[in-house]
């Protein structure tokens, strides 16, 4: 039996613009930053391995059901054929389309739960964190850092906030997942 690879995942989605903060002033000033806000937006999918190995794609488009599949069969090239993966409970990856693609059937005990914690297929297991508990997704951190690197940063179109993304992408030290799921 080979070693299972664990795997992290969590979505961070950035729109165009900046982000905006109170400041301080000297009085009498009249102090202007240009803004931009908009509905273009891109949205990552980031994902870290218990070897503190991190794959991270993105897309303009809104996530569905059939991007957790994709970012599944993404994950199983990536880092291998046996897998755990931990997801959040959001509705493109809490879909009875992605527990029917892991298990390799259409009837399951787990795909007609409406608490499903578990779905197990050939070579891949898909855990969920419990609601409303970001803080035990170790990739929050990551976003945390992505944040930061984009604090007073305007983005004024998207394929410069593409761009941004990259380099702040390309900053970011993954947390040692460990820390998070066996505290």
């Amino acid at each position: 039996m080979s070693e299972k690879t664990v795997v992290v995942v969590d979505q961070f989605t950035k729109r165009v613009g900046t982000v905006q903060r109170r400041g301080w002033y000297p009085i009498g000033s009249n102090p202007t930053i240009e803004t931009s806000n908009s509905w273009k937006k891109v949205t990552v999918l980031g994902a870290v391995t218990d070897d503190g190995d991190s794959f991270y794609f993105w897309t303009e488009e809104n996530l569905n059901r059939f991007h957790g599949i994709r970012l599944l069969e993404a994950l199983k090239e990536k880092f291998g054929e046996e897998l755990v993966v931990f997801l959040d409970r959001a509705g493109y990856f809490y879909a009875r389309d992605l527990w029917e693609h892991v298990s390799g059937e259409r009837a399951t005990e787990t795909v007609g739960d409406s608490s499903v914690a578990c779905v197990r297929g050939d070579g891949l297991e898909v855990w969920y964190f419990p609601s409303k508990l970001p803080e035990l997704n170790p990739v929050e951190g990551c976003w945390d850092q992505l944040n930061e690197w984009f604090k007073h940063r305007l983005i004024p179109d998207l394929p410069r906030l593409k761009q941004h993304l990259a380099r702040g992408i390309s900053q970011i030290n993954e947390p040692n997942i460990w820390n998070y799921l066996c505290p």
